[in-house]
């Protein structure tokens, strides 16, 4: 079975208008990251029937909708109301994480707590900086402990830090998840994107006993890495701590690619150097144990 990780999906009032969707709730980070300005975006839209017969076509058997991390608690809401209804509409297709925001107070806990009960299976994306809260902040450490009661992982947003300056890019630094997985060593933990190559801090002794909980997904890593960062991350951590996920509808090779699809990268990927083994367990095994 093959299941992506990281997806995301947009009702058609967004996508037909992202633009008067970002100012109306005042989301300009969002805008500048799916409509910039200064070049060409990468960013691809899909409905409901595009976005399973390209599952269908790559043999995807089920996608986790992530929440963005949105500035406002209010958007949060909105996104987790757009999540309820299509997985109510496709059960056996998606799976739900809840957007949250700490500001909201408890408002936030209330609305993960239905969240829980309307059968999502985890929080994020989750990205302290941009969201304008301190991964210390009590109030984001009661979601963290609802996170931990629920067994829900919780998937951060991680940037590449030496990458390129881009319009939106805001640091994830590093010691913030160091110190949240030695503080809550029973949190389910999940760096995106490769969580900007901190795999490769696990050769430290100390930081890899710290990481016991933390795993890795491979969103977007066409637009950032060589393929041979499969190879080399689980020589390095393992291969059952990496979760595959697409980031769809990201175009993840714009130069050729004019609309998003699974089957690309599901290419690269069985022909990264992996064993069928590993491949199984990064493509399906690794989430379903995870959110079990």
């Amino acid at each position: 079975m093959i299941v992506d990780a990281h997806v995301h999906r947009y009702p058609s009032e967004v996508y037909q208008d992202p633009v008067g969707f970002a100012h109306s709730q005042d989301e300009k980070r969002w805008l500048s990251l799916v409509s910039p300005e200064d070049r060409p975006s990468i960013q691809g839209w899909a409905d409901r029937n595009k976005m399973i017969t390209d599952m269908d076509q790559a043999g995807v058997d089920k996608a986790v909708l992530l929440g963005w991390y949105w500035e406002r608690p209010e958007t949060c809401s909105l996104q987790n109301a757009w999540h309820l209804e299509w997985t109510r509409q496709d059960p056996d297709r998606f799976i739900a994480f809840a957007a949250a925001h700490p500001l909201a107070n408890d408002n936030g806990l209330e609305e993960l707590k239905a969240a829980r009960d309307a059968g999502f299976r985890g929080m994020g994306e989750i990205h302290p900086v941009a969201q304008g809260f301190s991964m210390r902040d009590p109030r984001w450490l009661a979601m963290v402990e609802f996170a931990i009661e629920s067994n829900w992982p919780i998937n951060f947003h991680v940037n590449e830090p030496l990458a390129k300056p881009l319009p939106g890019r805001r640091e994830t630094p590093f010691e913030d998840f160091h110190w949240l997985a030695e503080t809550y060593p029973e949190l389910k933990i999940i760096l995106a994107h490769w969580g900007g190559l901190l795999p490769f801090h696990e050769l430290n002794r100390d930081c890899r006993k710290a990481f016991a909980n933390v795993w890795y997904d491979v969103a977007a890593s066409p637009l950032l890495y060589d393929k041979k960062v499969f190879r080399a991350v689980v020589d390095v951590v393992g291969p059952d701590k990496i979760l595959y996920g697409s980031d769809y509808p990201l175009r993840l090779y714009p130069s050729s690619q004019k609309e998003p699809d699974f089957t690309t990268f599901l290419d690269e990927i069985q022909n990264s150097g992996l064993t069928i083994d590993e491949l199984a367990k990064v493509l399906g095994e690794n989430l379903a144990l995870l959110i079990d």
